[in-house]
């Protein structure tokens, strides 16, 4: 009789190969709430600043969150054990991700020293394991050397910026997220060498995390209405409406891009994973002008919440178009290849229209003309889906003499 090891090293998966089905864990459920917490401190610091400098400051401080993430989900994939020490690497994990959330409202000013050492010790520690993942599994280890290279050497620029005062200090991290965002790009050609990446779980876990920023929208349809003292009918309907946006977002992803794994190819992979964070930033946004137009008294649209409204909607649309380029086909895939991403590059165009000419009319205006743009491909994946041809499943007979064969077992 044999016992669970209680802790493992690191060894690559080969899931795939096996066609073994992963599942999302609710360990990494749990890490997503700390993320779904610095997303929310984001959104609403954009909701209070609806500007050129705010949307860049949003955008600027979300990459931070989404190295933290992209690192902790892809580590998992390779190297995910059923050991005390998954455990104990991800509650590390959570202490700096909590302290991005503390800082994360003022990262910019007064806290941008506890956000500068708060990423550096997350990408720290995820970048210790990608080391430690190379150490135990010969097949790795140029991949972590070169990972550990380049991480060392973003870490050590958000470490290095503590002691150079702001513009400079804000710079560094920018050259930081850059070799972050390089380092994996050179590492392509030998990871193509290694086990493919799970079919199953992956596409479940950024699925998982679309779902988490689109609760950012409810979030602020939900503030909106919270703040307000009292609830006339034209904020009933903005608020339904904006629930309506929401719900359209996740119906067109879900429909169109998440029931599909990515292309075969570690290329298509990571096109796929990198198509997902401006999708992603671009529905974040989508929550914080919705918290605006929500909460504000005047029911006239601003030309800044009009236009961030209209263009992250237009920007999530064509992420999605181009993330269903990616997608692998099966023989029996209902959409069309270029008219089902063609749709929603129309629809994009038409969104971010929308967001140009609706300054000053009613938000109820934007929103309506947002749910229709929204519901031509949401009608396209009906239509192919209900009208789609199912095999014939002819019903089985039963054979007289294999009936009297089970009455007598019996």
């Amino acid at each position: 009789m044999t016992r669970r090891v209680w802790w493992q090293t690191p060894v690559l998966r080969d899931d795939e190969e096996l066609e073994h089905d992963r599942r999302v864990t609710w360990l990494e459920l749990f890490f997503d709430l700390f993320i779904v917490v610095v997303v929310t401190e984001l959104a609403h610091d954009l909701s209070e600043d609806i500007s050129w400098v705010g949307l860049g400051k949003f955008v600027f401080l979300f990459l931070h969150l989404w190295w933290v993430w992209i690192g902790a989900t892809y580590y998992n994939e390779r190297f995910e054990t059923e050991g005390i020490e998954n455990r104990l690497f991800t509650f590390l994990q959570l202490i700096p991700i909590s302290g991005m959330a503390i800082f994360a409202h003022h990262a910019l000013d007064t806290s941008s020293i506890g956000f500068a050492l708060s990423y550096a010790l997350a990408r720290s520690i995820i970048t210790f394991l990608w080391w430690r993942g190379g150490y135990y599994d010969r097949r790795f280890r140029p991949i972590a050397q070169q990972f550990v290279f380049g991480f060392s050497v973003s870490i050590a620029l958000f470490v290095g910026s503590v002691f150079v005062p702001p513009p400079m200090r804000f710079v560094l991290w920018g050259i930081g997220l850059l070799i972050d965002s390089a380092t994996p790009a050179f590492t392509l050609r030998r990871q193509a060498r290694l086990p493919r990446f799970s079919t199953s779980k992956l596409p479940e876990r950024f699925g998982l995390f679309v779902i988490i920023v689109l609760g950012e929208s409810i979030i602020g349809v939900v503030d909106g209405i919270a703040q307000r003292e009292s609830l006339s009918l034209m904020n009933a309907i903005t608020a339904i409406l904006g629930i309506a946006l929401a719900f359209s977002l996740w119906w067109i992803y879900f429909d169109f891009i998440n029931r599909r794994p990515p292309k075969l190819g570690v290329g298509w992979s990571f096109s796929w994973a990198y198509l997902h964070l401006p999708l992603l930033i671009a529905v974040a946004a989508t929550g914080a002008g919705l918290l605006k137009v929500v909460a504000d008294d005047d029911l006239l649209l601003d030309r800044n919440v009009s236009l961030l409204i209209g263009s992250s909607v237009g920007i999530a649309l064509l992420m999605m178009a181009l993330l269903e380029i990616t997608l692998r086909r099966a023989p029996d895939e209902p959409t069309h290849p270029r008219l089902s991403p063609g749709l929603k590059l129309v629809a994009g165009s038409i969104a971010f229209s929308l967001g140009l000419v609706s300054a000053g009319f009613w938000v109820i205006g934007l929103q309506l003309g947002l749910v229709m743009v929204l519901s031509i491909p949401m009608c396209y994946g009906l239509y192919v889906w209900f009208t789609q041809e199912l095999p014939r499943i002819e019903p089985r007979t039963v054979d007289p003499v294999e009936i009297s064969e089970t009455d007598r077992e019996n």
